[in-house]
């Protein structure tokens, strides 16, 4: 297989496009919660790395995927680099649960410096094995301006377990914002209440369904949040709870706005409001909430505290969810948190994740079980 392997991608390589000097070559390699599935992808990714350099190396897959105890990201990214391939190259995207949010989240994966890895132009080698890898390419080719190819890993005759409908990832939704609306529903940036009815902000819409979700509305984000106008699934806020107000971070700025009337209490630039070491970012991170005078931010692979020291919060410590918190779900890898909603009359923080959220006492911070968040799908609203 591997000799076969090697040789297709050879060919492939010959006789495919080149490429311009001012684009990149991406390895985007899916993950699989079957581990010998797992190590024969990886064996043709090496092999690509080694006809083809790669600007970057995105692993994609999250952890208990189906009932598995690995974290696939992280078992990729090893033996990628137990086979030669440098670290500095390799980012790992631990979210996904599903081939669709291999698509999206990987799409929306930014380096150290807050940049897409992958933009319009690059050249993206996708490897897997089945359907989804010619899927996945052609979404991406279709709807994200990439060159895309594709490498297929795995026995040509299915077994009768395997699906074989994954052209409905190309051919499903063709509004590209619905779709991944759709495979990330519900993944919030923001949770709050309004009398007897939850809001979820996600891109660039506010979802508001009553306690029972037996009736909905679509609001445009900006129509509350008008500096947020030019938020997107690339471009998100970044919402701090705290009991009263929310910081929101946003293209440089950190506004305080009340929860009551959504307005803008006071604006200043981020760097006045946080002082972080110049090796972090608070672009790094998702969400966080105000404990006291502790600031709790978290990212995907990190959390970071900072202590208010005047009117500024500097930084205290760097640490993972799992080190702070009792019990943290293995399913939720080391963070990839969407948003953090503080009931600070109960003493809790409940957490948000990719179709999930969590509940944690804040003081002693126990964590509680996942639960699905099962809301009616919003359709075909634009």
């Amino acid at each position: 297989m591997k000799q076969l392997s090697c040789l297709f991608i050879i060919t492939f390589l010959l006789l495919g496009n080149s490429w311009g000097a001012e684009h990149k070559n991406i390895l985007l390699l899916l993950g699989s919660a079957n581990p010998e599935v797992l190590a024969r992808r990886v064996d043709v990714a090496a092999q690509l790395y080694q006809i083809r350099p790669m600007d970057a190396i995105v692993v994609s897959g999250g952890c208990g995927a189906h009932g598995s105890n690995i974290c696939e990201a992280s078992s990729m990214a090893l033996q990628l680099t137990s086979k030669g391939v440098p670290a500095k190259l390799i980012f790992k995207e631990e979210n996904s649960k599903t081939t669709v949010q291999n698509y999206i989240f990987s799409r929306r994966l930014k380096n150290n410096d807050g940049e897409r890895i992958i933009q319009p132009g690059d050249t993206v080698y996708v490897v897997s094995d089945h359907w989804h890898a010619i899927s996945v390419a052609a979404r991406l080719e279709k709807y994200d301006g990439v060159i895309a190819k594709f490498f297929i890993e795995g026995a040509i005759q299915p077994k009768k377990e395997d699906r074989l409908d994954y052209a409905a990832i190309f051919n499903g939704y063709t509004d590209n914002h619905l779709f991944t609306l759709k495979g990330t529903w519900l993944t919030p940036e923001v949770v709050w209440t309004k009398k007897d009815s939850l809001c979820y902000l996600t891109q660039d819409i506010i979802y508001t369904t009553d306690i029972a979700n037996t009736t909905f509305s679509i609001t445009p984000v900006q129509k509350l949040f008008p500096f947020l106008k030019n938020s997107s699934e690339f471009n998100p806020p970044v919402f701090i709870d705290d009991s009263s107000v929310w910081y929101i971070l946003f293209e440089g700025l950190c506004r305080k706005v009340s929860k009551k009337d959504f307005k803008v209490l006071q604006e200043q630039p981020i760097k006045e409001w946080l002082a972080l070491p110049e090796s972090l970012d608070w672009s790094n991170f998702n969400t966080g909430y105000i404990q006291g005078e502790t600031l709790v931010l978290i990212g995907n692979e990190k959390m970071v505290l900072a202590e208010k020291k005047g009117k500024q919060f500097l930084y205290a410590q760097e640490t993972l969810p799992q080190q702070y918190y009792v019990n943290w779900p293995y399913s939720w890898g080391k963070g990839n948190l969407s948003a953090a909603r503080l009931l600070p009359a109960d003493n809790k923080v409940i957490f948000y994740r990719n179709m999930e959220s969590i509940t944690c006492t804040i003081d002693r911070k126990i964590i509680g079980n996942a639960v699905p968040l099962k809301l009616k799908w919003i359709g075909e609203t634009k």
